[in-house]
């Protein structure tokens, strides 16, 4: 009984983070979109801020979801299981999120590898 309890949390849990959210579409820009809240919940000390967004890190949504002006939210991550847990969080609140955007860092791809000797 207990194991099943267990096995039960954990699938919950893999569900939670990493199953996408269905009818939430990927966005590969943000500069059509008007009458929305642009939302980022990437975490405070990533450098580069998006203009116009309102910055709450996932962390924090469930504390400052209030302060969130519009029910109608794009959401900006760093990941896709970030994505996941806004958008889950976001719908709880009755949110209505109209899409995503994966802001990566600019330098993530860009690693090179040195050979030693």
């Amino acid at each position: 009984m207990i194991y099943t309890v267990i096995a039960l949390f954990v699938l919950y849990a893999l569900y939670y983070r990493y199953v996408p959210v269905r009818g939430v579409k990927g966005l590969t820009s943000l500069s059509s979109y008007e009458h929305v809240t642009l939302l980022d919940v990437r975490d405070y000390n990533e450098k580069d801020e998006m203009n116009g967004a309102l910055r709450i890190p996932v962390a924090y949504l469930k504390r400052h979801y209030q302060a969130i002006p519009n029910r109608q939210v794009i959401v900006i991550a760093k990941s896709h299981l970030e994505k996941n847990v806004a958008i889950r969080l976001l719908r709880r609140y009755h949110f209505s999120v109209q899409g995503y955007y994966i802001k990566e860092h600019e330098h993530a791809n860009a690693l090179k590898m040195v050979k030693c000797h």
